[in-house]
C-alpha cells in the first residue's frame, strides 16, 4: 500500500473533523463519497455525475452548496434533465420543469471554473463521443483510460444514440490477470472504467484511495476491499450482476466454476433505467431463485449452468461469451 507523506498525514489528521460534512454531502447529492474525498483532499481535480432529479434533491440544492462550500468545493450543475433509457445509454434531454422522472447533472471542484465545466463536459459527452475525452481530463482519468474511453464512446455525434459498448466486459478483454482493486464487478471504487484490469495508474489511484481512507475511516475500508475481494460476480450490465460466496475454480478470464454457500443478487435495471429488455430481467430473476436453490454454477463461452450436488436444475444459453460472465480477482 501506499506511504502517506507527512504533509499529507497533516492533511488527513485536519481534514478528520470535516469528514462528517462529506458524508452528509454525498446523502443529499447522491455523489460518491470517494471521488469526493480524493477531489477534497487534491488527489482528483473535480467530481460530476448524474443524479435523479428529484423534489428532494431540488430542495436540497441550497445545502448541498452550503456543505461544499464548508468542504472547500464549487458546485456546479446541469440546465436540464435527461431520461436515460436504457443500458445502452440511449437519452432525451428535457427542460428541468418536465413532469417527466430525469437525472440532473451535479459537478464538484476546488474552483468554480472546473465544477462549471464539470458540468457541461458531462452533458457534451452524451451528445458528442469527442467531450468523453476532455470530460476524463478534467475528471483527472489516466491517459491510457481515456484512449480506451475514445474506444468506448460514439465518436458521429447522434443525439438519439451515443452508442453502447459494455466498458467492464471491454476492460476484461483486454487483460490476462485481475487485479482486485479494478474489481468494477462488483462495486467498483475507481471514478473511470480501467482500460485492462491491471492498468497500473488506476491501481495507484485506488491504492491512495485506500491508504488515505485507512486514516480516515477505517471500518469502511475494511468493508470495501471485503467487497472488492471476496466475491464472484456473474455480471450483465453494471446494474444486472449476482454476487455469489464460496470456493471459486477459473477457467478462463471470465468462466469458470462456483461452489457457493450465499447469493447477493444485484438486478436492479429495472428501477435503474426507464426502458429495458423484460425478458433479460426475466430470466436473470429465474436464475437468482435457481441459484437459490443450488450450491454450484459452472458459466462456459456457451452455457451457464446451475447444479444441487451432481444434479442439473437450471440451464441456459448465454447469447454471446461476454454474457453474462463469471469473474473474481487474482487474490
Amino acid at each position: 500500500m501506499i506511504k502517506l507523506t507527512q504533509n499529507e498525514k497533516n492533511k488527513l489528521k485536519k481534514f478528520l473533523d470535516k469528514y462528517p460534512l462529506l458524508l452528509d454531502l454525498t446523502k443529499l447529492s447522491g455523489v460518491s463519497s470517494l471521488e469526493l474525498l480524493m477531489t477534497v483532499l487534491d488527489y482528483k481535480p473535480a467530481v460530476a455525475d448524474a443524479i435523479n432529479y428529484t423534489a428532494e434533491l431540488k430542495r436540497d440544492i441550497p445545502r448541498i452548496k452550503d456543505l461544499a462550500q464548508q468542504l472547500g468545493l464549487f458546485l456546479a450543475t446541469s440546465k436540464y434533465k435527461y431520461i436515460v433509457n436504457s443500458p445502452r445509454g440511449i437519452f432525451e434531454e428535457i427542460s428541468l420543469n418536465d413532469p417527466r422522472f430525469g437525472k440532473i447533472i451535479l459537478a464538484f471542484a476546488k474552483s468554480k471554473d472546473k465544477a462549471q465545466k464539470g458540468a457541461d463536459y458531462y452533458h457534451a459527452k452524451m451528445v458528442d463521443g469527442k467531450y468523453g475525452y476532455k470530460f476524463g481530463k478534467l475528471m483527472g482519468y489516466p491517459e491510457c483510460c481515456l484512449k480506451f474511453g475514445n474506444y468506448l464512446q460514439n465518436l458521429e455525434g447522434d443525439p438519439n444514440n451515443f452508442g453502447f459498448k459494455n466498458p467492464a466486459v471491454e476492460s476484461l478483454k483486454r487483460s490476462k490477470h485481475f487485479a482486485w482493486q479494478l474489481n468494477v464487478f462488483t462495486i467498483s471504487v475507481l471514478p473511470h472504467y480501467p482500460c485492462s484490469l491491471t492498468c497500473k495508474k488506476s491501481i495507484a489511484y485506488v491504492d491512495k484511495m485506500f491508504t488515505c481512507l485507512d486514516y480516515i475511516d477505517k471500518e469502511r475500508s475494511m468493508f470495501l476491499k471485503s467487497y472488492l475481494t471476496e466475491p464472484a460476480s456473474l455480471y450483465w450490465t453494471c446494474a444486472d450482476r449476482i454476487l455469489l460466496y464460496g470456493d471459486f475454480k477459473q477457467y478462463t478470464l471470465g468462466t469458470g466454476e462456483m461452489k457457493y454457500n450465499r447469493i447477493e443478487p444485484i438486478i436492479t435495471s429495472d428501477t435503474f433505467y426507464q426502458e429495458v429488455d423484460q425478458k433479460n430481467i426475466v430470466q436473470w430473476r429465474n436464475m437468482t431463485k435457481a441459484l437459490q436453490k443450488g450450491n454450484k454454477l459452472i458459466v462456459t463461452d456457451y452455457l451457464c449452468s446451475i447444479y444441487l450436488n451432481k444434479e442439473k436444475i437450471f440451464e441456459v444459453k448465454k447469447t454471446n461469451r461476454y454474457i453474462p460472465v463469471l469473474v473474481k480477482p487474482d487474490i
